[in-house]
């Protein structure tokens, strides 16, 4: 059923209230106050019953003080309590000009906020546009009302029936004539005209007229409802700074209603100061987002509720916003993220540059995914073009978006990596006394490193020893116990002098470490020597020995020979001049504590000039 306020009915109009459980129409004779005579409170819709009521006299006392009367008092407690409640409780207390107190006297008339304070009422002469200026002893006790404007003398507006007849009906004003007294009041006649009677007749009607405050509505079937329209809402809340093509929520407190039948918010946007509006949303929801264009100078946004009954509140408006009309920088045209992600490690995300036509490019945010799971956290933000992320051990995958933003906090759209797998493996460990990468010195002699293995994931580990590049050996760790690199013996002796690297690496099948160290040859000397002496049985009296090879002109060379050489102190004999001849040599010796046994010591360092030599081979005999 559709409704309408109270304040858009015409004048003449008909609305319905319930009296004593019946329905009776009343005339809109008046919307708003009639005249400064009116205290504020009868600023309303004024209503009039359109049939008289019921006959009754106007004073018991038959004197025409209106505020004592009966009539008034009949008006304002019997009557006003036969109107529904609903009704009653919304007849505004209003404040009539009157003259107080009985007489002939028009005046003095109490007015505004002097005036007689009542709900229910009888019109004043003046009301019906019955004025002193026509008739000297009606009193100047109020306004024409809109309904009687340009009524004649007699008027067919003012009649009005009692039990389907017309009847002459009071008016609240007294007679002022010298001579009726203090004893007449003003009344209609059935034709449309005035007159008066004395206040204690009973014959004639009553026709009682109030004001209801004009926000009630009224149904299409003419019924007056108490619907009050709600509260405005307590506030409105939009964003202080806006970007042109940027979609923002607006938001805005509730509204209340005593009738608890709130429907809804109407929003509207202004984009010329206020200007006009239009409409962006209704509903129930006390939020929106709302797309500002771009190229929009400046915003703002007003609300109001509504209720069932079609009722609305004031609106909350929100102050103007200036909207910035800022263009996005680009996305940035590339991502690069590493195809091995390594899980407790780190890896460094790259990207390309991104261009702003405005020239306020202020850097980039980079949001990290893991494990597929949708959910993006800010991982950095900043001006640089790339960042460096630890990965947590034990996460499945990963993956990286950025964006670029301005100085006015416009965003690009997002430039996505591929996702990547997380290798949770840790590699294995080597621990040395030496530290990777370290440098063992100059050796000129064979030497050993020690070092362990291990693999918090206790993976078999297979171990390579190498030296630059050529593998010396290849077996598998025993975790956590010692291993020796042995670079000795003929190893040691089959290095060429200068530097030389050697590795250790460790593999678990999935990642390798290596521990790397450097060291430098540098022999300037040689012995050789038989490892077992050659034993005989007899004095050993002769030897013949030839060493090849090449020996510099200025190295320091010896070749020695003995024929003890199980003693505990082998006697030495230089044979050197006998190799370089070829000749034999004839040992002097002719004792052997431990048995007579052969052996040599061939000896050669380099001379002044620093020229290597090599020997390929010794060879001789003995007797």
């Amino acid at each position: 059923m559709a409704s309408v306020a109270l304040s858009n009915k015409t004048i003449g109009s008909i609305v319905k209230l319930k009296v004593n459980g019946t329905l009776r129409d009343f005339i809109v004779v008046h919307q708003g106050k009639p005249s400064a005579l009116y205290d504020a409170s009868c600023d309303g819709t004024w209503l009039l019953m359109k049939d008289c009521y019921e006959a009754k006299r106007w004073h018991s006392s038959n004197v025409n003080d209106y505020a004592n009367s009966e009539i008034n008092s009949y008006l304002n407690n019997t009557f006003l309590n036969l109107i529904d409640a609903n009704i009653r409780n919304q007849i505004k207390q209003v404040k009539l000009p009157y003259r107080p107190g009985s007489g002939a006297n028009p005046t003095p008339i109490n007015s505004g906020a002097n005036g007689l304070s009542a709900k229910v009422f009888l019109l004043s002469g003046p009301e019906v546009n019955w004025t002193s200026s026509t008739h000297s002893y009606i009193p100047n006790d109020g306004a024409c009302l809109a309904y009687f404007s340009g009524c004649a003398t007699t008027d067919s507006k003012r009649i009005a029936n009692l039990n389907g007849s017309a009847a002459d009906w009071w008016l609240r004003s007294p007679c002022c004539s010298s001579g009726g007294g203090a004893t007449r009041a003003l009344r209609v006649r059935a034709n449309g005209d005035w007159s008066s009677s004395y206040c204690s007749g009973g014959g004639y009607a009553i026709r009682p007229a109030l004001v209801l405050p004009s926000s009630l509505l009224v149904s299409d079937d003419g019924s007056v409802n108490t619907n009050t329209a709600p509260t405005a809402p307590s506030s409105i809340s939009v964003p202080s700074s806006i970007q042109g093509g940027s979609t923002i929520t607006v938001s805005w407190g509730a509204s209340t209603d005593k009738e608890s039948n709130l429907e809804g918010y109407i929003l509207e946007r202004s984009t010329d100061g206020g200007k006009s509006w239009s409409q962006v949303y209704q509903g129930s929801s006390r939020s929106t987002t709302n797309t500002v264009a771009f190229g929009t100078a400046s915003v703002m946004y007003r609300v109001k509720a509504y209720d069932s009954e079609g009722l609305s509140s004031a609106y909350k408006t929100s102050n103007q916003v200036t909207v910035t009309n800022n263009n996005a920088p680009t996305a940035p045209p590339s991502i690069t993220v590493p195809n091995t992600v390594l899980g407790g490690a780190t890896l460094t995300v790259t990207w390309g540059a991104a261009s702003d036509v405005d020239g306020n490019l202020a850097g980039y945010s980079l949001e990290r995914e893991v494990d597929g799971s949708g959910q993006w956290g800010v991982v950095y933000t900043g001006n640089t073009l790339s960042y460096t992320d630890t990965i947590t051990k034990g996460w499945a995958s990963v993956k990286y978006r950025v964006r670029a933003y301005d100085s006015n906090n416009a965003y690009s759209g997002y430039t996505t990596s591929p996702s990547r797998p997380v290798n949770n493996n840790t590699a294995p460990e080597i621990a040395c006394t030496s530290p990777s990468g370290s440098n063992l010195g100059t050796k000129d002699a064979g030497f050993t490193v020690s070092y362990t293995v291990s693999d918090v994931d206790g993976d078999e580990v297979s171990v390579t020893e190498a030296i630059d590049g050529v593998t010396k050996r290849t077996f598998t760790a025993a975790l956590g116990t010692s291993n020796s690199f042995k670079v000795n013996g003929e190893y040691f002796m089959k290095l060429l002098n200068g530097d030389h690297t050697m590795t250790i690496t460790a593999n678990d099948g999935k990642a390798s470490t290596v521990h790397s160290m450097t060291f430098k040859k540098e022999v300037t000397g040689a012995s050789v020597t038989l490892e077992a002496p050659m034993e005989a049985d007899a004095l050993i009296t002769i030897c013949v020995l030839s060493v090849a090879g090449f020996i510099p002109a200025d190295a320091r060379y010896t070749v020695e020979v003995t024929n003890n050489a199980k003693d505990d102190a082998p006697v030495w004999e230089d044979c050197t001049a006998e190799v370089k001849s070829g000749a034999n040599h004839i040992f002097e010796n002719k004792t052997a504590a431990n048995g007579f046994a052969f052996n040599f010591r061939v000896t050669a360092e380099r001379g002044a000039s620093g020229e290597g030599g090599y020997i390929n081979s010794v060879q001789g005999g003995f007797q």
